[in-house]
């Protein structure tokens, strides 16, 4: 009897482990037919309910003063301002590098900073997983915490990769999306729908649903996102350049909103 419970253990140990579910929802990592983003710089405006001026983001496609051959630089910053910096002051600066066919990442850095620290995150992308590495300095002493970490996953997506492959798609209504994405040091499920084409603040858009769910890195298992309460809501243009005209959750501080301020090429 020993030797056939010995069997049976080791061959339940040595036993591939079974897909996890949310993979057959993965749609299509290739890029779409829709034309590339032009080099351009895009602003918005962060505020709370529409009404609380809270902040600045700017995103820069394809800079012209970095040149990175075989990739798209994309760079981002962020800062907040008057009543929400005086309760949160934050920072950031976003670095991507990305294959300009595939949409696929291949370095993504980004350096956080609030009262109390500064979180540097790098995330170099393989094509079998994804490794993140994290640096958090404390303002008040200075002490540093390290901490390195995988996702056996691929294709992955970052933050801009994931933008640039979504609004490549022919996004008639209806049509769902679902990737993988490691926006910092924690992978998610990211489902966006097509909900429909209307009116938004002046222009023609396409309305999109934008839902997040973590993944376990250990046991694939999907996990709640907690900081945002429902799915959010983006709008594109519907023109031919196809940039978020505003995007609107609702997270653990309130209604949140980024409304486009500019938009240049470059």
């Amino acid at each position: 009897m020993r030797p056939f419970l010995a069997l049976f253990v080791l061959t339940l140990a040595t036993a591939p482990a079974a897909e996890p579910a949310w993979k057959s929802e993965l749609t299509s990592p290739g890029p779409g037919a829709f034309p590339k983003l032009d080099p351009c710089v895009l602003d918005l405006q962060l505020s709370w309910k529409g009404m609380v001026d809270s902040g600045r983001i700017r995103m820069e496609f394809a800079p012209r003063d970095v040149s990175k051959p075989g990739a798209t630089v994309v760079r981002s910053s962020a800062r907040s301002l008057g009543a929400a910096a005086a309760l949160f002051p934050y920072e950031n600066h976003f670095w991507s590098e990305i294959d300009p066919l595939s949409f696929r990442p291949k370095l993504f850095r980004a350096v956080e900073t609030d009262k109390s620290e500064t979180v540097t995150t790098t995330t170099r992308h393989f094509p079998d997983r994804v490794e993140c590495a994290e640096s958090t300095r404390l303002t008040s002493s200075g002490v540093e915490k390290k901490k390195d970490r995988v996702f056996m996953a691929s294709p992955v997506f970052d933050i801009f990769s994931a933008m640039l492959h979504v609004r490549s798609q022919k996004l008639d209504v209806g049509d769902k999306i679902t990737l993988l994405v490691h926006p910092f040091d924690t992978p998610y499920l990211l489902r966006v729908a097509v909900s429909g084409r209307e009116q938004h603040l002046g222009r023609d858009a396409i309305r999109l649903s934008v839902g997040m769910r973590k993944i376990d890195r250990k046991t694939m298992e999907l996990l709640p996102y907690k900081k945002m309460k429902n799915d959010a809501t983006l709008w594109l243009s519907d023109d031919k350049d196809r940039v978020p005209i505003e995007f609107r959750a609702a997270v653990f501080i309130g209604d949140v909103r980024a409304v486009i301020t500019g938009f240049r090429k470059i």
